[in-house]
């Protein structure tokens, strides 16, 4: 198969791509290794910011000061005001798609207060928003020629003398290896808080494996260390409750109904406040009940839903009790502000790219935003250099490559449970690399994940029917998994100190004369990568642990 330009992931940032680079009338392709609408967009309830209305005394340069001052130290100014400078754009294109964002009886478009923002910014679809306009892009993809191929995981990335060529892919239907060539690439497949199983929002498949398929294929990654926790996840299941609830007025308790804290600082600030609290033996609830029935029906119905469904509660008339869950990965795959990458032709965007505008805590609100803004920006890219190139060969040695794993892994005899084993290392990840860090727990944490990397060899499907065989997608993902959390934790390692979602109480402080700068990992070889800061040259090692050591 040729494609002029192939877009894995169909979130907001990769349907955006895709929709740009088709308006140059070239071959386009979406991949997505299950529906389409199971992306971390999907999910992204409470809205997307943007500054529409001045009388709220709100303005672009507010936006960006919000913006820089939440990403504690690490944002790239220039890349925030371009942002910010376009949200309006992005707003005015959308609705113009059809997004129905919420209006007031005037035809106005309705904001929201988010935590972290200094005036009401956030647009926002009722507590449904990331949804909303996903279904609204894919529509647009679709009828503009796009090809949506869904249930098609991507596995590798391919070249040829060094320079991108395609792509390897699994089709789940039949099991599949099958190689596409492509002129250009961008990456938009979603982070990798999945990783955090049990104590996540993401969906099951998030993994980060367009993260991990990047590594191997020698390109950049940064700030792996920064993961964000949101503060009001449900507390046996970590299933979201949007931000939405809490910029509607929602309080947060303990059991003796006092509210403790700020419910709209930022989302880092938050989550460590509800640990905190949650340490010193007390229970945390989300308290809706003064909002009163009709609000929460009308602002926030998938809370209510989710409530219900998830832990028997009427919001309307009961406390739920939450917890900080895993739920968005800031570092990733290095871009420069134009969305490309260290690899030549291939562009990265949404929530498996470092663009700098997060730095080392992301707003609510700004994620949707960055998704359709640097996605709009990579579809340009993306078309850009594949109008200027030619296909390249595909060398079918990663096919065969692909293809042996693949059988390797259907035929063995699986002496592993592959759920509890996802569970385990969340678990583990949990406990150890969670919104409070340090040194001791961050290396039990890397030292289980090493066990885990030795137990990986003996997964193998139980079922071995090639036809959409779940179990095969799931240890592909899990070694993945594996490699995502080992270069998590030891840039975690190497930044001793606190910043941002990133807080070592071994380091409680800020060290701004030495880490304010991104980490870096480096792929050296299959068994070892190399984490280091900007400070320091690309070959020198500040915190590099020897796989090998651990795996022989």
């Amino acid at each position: 198969m040729l494609y002029d330009v192939i877009v894995v992931g169909s979130g907001i940032a990769g349907l955006f791509s895709a929709l740009y680079a088709k308006k140059n009338g070239l071959n386009v392709a979406v991949l997505t290794k299950s529906n389409p609408f199971r992306s971390n967009s999907a999910v992204a309830s409470g809205g997307i910011n943007a500054v529409i209305n001045l009388a709220e005394f709100d303005s672009v340069q507010n936006h960006v000061n919000d913006t820089i001052d939440g990403a504690d130290g690490l944002s790239y100014k220039k890349i925030i005001e371009s942002m910010c400078e376009d949200a309006p754009n992005i707003i005015a294109e959308l609705k113009e798609m059809g997004v129905g964002f919420d209006e007031d009886k005037d035809g106005k478009i309705q904001q929201r207060p988010f935590g972290g923002a200094s005036s009401k910014r956030t647009c926002y679809i009722a507590d449904r928003t990331g949804s909303s306009i996903v279904q609204t892009l894919f529509l647009k993809c679709r009828n503009a020629g796009v090809h949506i191929l869904s249930n098609h995981k991507f596995l590798n990335i391919t070249q040829y003398k060094g320079k991108l060529s395609g792509v390897t892919v699994l089709r789940r239907h039949n099991s599949q290896v099958i190689a596409m060539a492509c002129k250009s690439l961008v990456l938009a497949g979603g982070g990798y808080a999945g990783v955090f199983r049990g104590h996540s929002t993401n969906s099951q498949e998030s993994s980060g494996d367009v993260i991990a398929a990047a590594l191997r294929a020698n390109m950049k990654l940064t700030n792996m260390e920064f993961i964000q926790f949101h503060p009001t996840t449900l507390a046996h299941s970590g299933a979201l409750i949007s931000e939405a609830a809490r910029g509607e007025g929602g309080y947060l308790v303990d059991e003796t109904g006092e509210r403790f804290t700020d419910e709209l600082m930022t989302r880092d600030k938050l989550s460590r406040a509800i640990v905190q609290h949650m340490l010193e033996g007390h229970k945390v609830y989300l308290d809706l009940r003064h909002l009163g029935e009709d609000v929460i029906d009308k602002k926030l119905p998938s809370a209510k839903k989710m409530a219900l469904n998830g832990a028997g509660i009427d919001l309307s008339k009961e406390l739920l009790e939450i917890t900080p869950s895993a739920h968005y990965s800031i570092g990733g795959i290095w871009t420069r502000g134009d969305t490309s990458t260290d690899m030549p032709f291939v562009f990265a965007c949404g929530e498996c790219a470092a663009t700098g505008v997060h730095g080392a805590n992301r707003l609510g609100g700004n994620s949707l935003l960055e998704g359709a803004y640097f996605g709009r920006l990579a579809g340009k890219e993306a078309a850009r250099v594949a109008l200027k190139r030619e296909f390249l060969p595909i060398d079918y040695a990663y096919v065969e490559r692909e293809l042996r794993r693949v059988e390797l892994i259907l035929n063995g005899d699986g002496i592993f449970n592959i759920n509890a084993m996802r569970k385990n290392l969340g678990e583990s990840l949990f406990k150890n690399a969670g919104v409070i860090r340090d040194e001791n727990s961050l290396s039990s944490a890397l030292e289980y994940t090493y066990y885990l990397m030795k137990q990986q060899y003996g997964l193998h499907c139980v079922n071995k029917d090639i036809h959409n065989n779940v179990e095969l997608a799931s240890i592909l993902e899990f070694k993945n998994a594996l490699v995502i959390s080992e270069v998590m934790l030891l840039s975690a390692l190497g930044r001793e100190e606190s910043r941002g979602v990133h807080f070592r109480s071994d380091f409680p402080n800020k060290n701004d004369k030495k880490f304010n700068t991104e980490s870096y990992v480096f792929y050296l070889n299959e068994n070892n990568f190399l984490v280091t800061f900007e400070f320091q040259s690309r070959h020198s090692i500040l915190y590099a642990i020897k796989k090998l050591l651990h795996l022989n």
